[in-house]
Formats: structure tokens, sequence, C-alpha cells
């Protein structure tokens, strides 16, 4: 027999009430967490927008393609280091996000905490953003994956960079290390300190 309080109702009751509530809390909060990282996806599509325009009037000048990584216009003192607006006290990785133009397009690339606008036109209307999963070695042909070439280079038995980087981000960090104006990585003497690796990470759709 269900014991009832003294208007009625019973615990039955009670505990279907206090379950319904529940899902309502949890129906507000996800409209509250998806209209708040929808304000987000908004800055980071922004933010790529203006690095694509910066790295397209550079172009202008050099007359090349690029790539142009967001710590080569940040060394120019052509725009400032971007904060990431999933972390308000971290920064999108410089060294990661790039523009290259091919044909009079643009092609943005930005990755901010754990988030990644790839290899995508800049003049498109919205941007795909994912999350990344960690870099693995190897190689994958999977759709939803992105696949770089890491370098370092040995110096004194210890890599010469604290992270490993891609190609043209490595020899553009090499070059200001040392100095040098290596077009290329064969380039660089003692071919044998150079480290190499192909990694892949997964890639999942969030907006």
């Amino acid at each position: 027999m269900i014991s009832k309080n003294n208007k009625g109702f019973g615990t039955y009751e009670m505990l279907t009430a206090f379950v319904v509530i529940l899902i309502i809390i949890a129906i507000a909060l996800a409209i509250v967490f998806r209209s708040n990282y929808k304000e987000k996806y908004d800055v980071m599509e922004y933010n790529a927008r203006m690095f694509a325009l910066s790295a397209s009037n550079v172009s202008l000048e050099t007359g090349d393609g690029g790539p142009y990584y967001l710590q080569m216009l940040i060394d120019s003192k052509l725009t400032s280091p971007m904060k990431s607006p999933f972390s308000g006290d971290k920064y999108c990785n410089p060294y990661a996000s790039k523009v290259y133009i091919e044909n009079h397009k643009k092609y943005i690339t930005l990755e901010c905490g754990n988030y990644l606008i790839y290899n995508q036109l800049s003049g498109k209307k919205d941007y795909t953003i994912y999350q990344f999963g960690s870099w693995k070695k190897g190689d994958s042909k999977d759709k939803d994956t992105q696949v770089e070439d890491f370098y370092n280079y040995i110096e004194n038995d210890k890599k010469l960079f604290d992270k490993d980087l891609e190609k043209d981000a490595f020899l553009y960090s090499y070059n200001m290390e040392n100095g040098t104006t290596y077009d290329d990585i064969s380039d660089i003497p003692d071919q044998g300190n150079l480290v190499h690796e192909m990694r892949y990470r997964s890639l999942k759709k969030v907006n």
C-alpha cells in the first residue's frame, strides 16, 4: 500500500514530479550550454576570417601562396596572439594555425584548444568546426582524419624545439632560431639530425 501525505499526494507521484523536474532542468542546461558554445563557434569563425584576411594582405606583398602560419604574422607584428574562445587564459596554436593560397583561393586552418577549423575555404558562409583526438603515429585514409608530417632537430643530444612541428612551421622556426634562410628542409645541414614522423588524428564535427 502506497503511503500518502496529508493532502493525499503519494510517494509515487512525488517521485514522478521530481524526475520531471530533473528532466526539465537537464533540457534547460543543454539549451544554455548549446547557446553558449554557438557564440564561441561564431567567435572562432570570425577570428579565422580575420586571420585569412591578414595572410592575404601578406601574400599581395610577397607574391607567394604561403603557407602563412599565425606565428609568422605575430613575429611580423601584423597580428596579435589569438585568444581561444573556449579558454580565456589560453591562445590558439600559432604553429598549427595557417593559411595557404592557391588559384586566388584562401584555405584556412585554425586550432584553438581542442577545436579545429581544418583546411576550409575562407569565403565559405559557415565553417565546419571539429573536435580532435590525440595524434597517433602513422597514416590514415579515413575521411574524418587530419594527417601531417612532423619534424624536429637533434642538437647537443636534445630536441631543438619543445614540440615537434609541421614541415613548413619547422623550417620557419629553424631559420628563425639559427638566422638562416633555407628554402627547403633538404637544405638543412646534417640531415641525420632531423627527426621526422607522420601522424594522424581523428576529427569529430561539433557545429
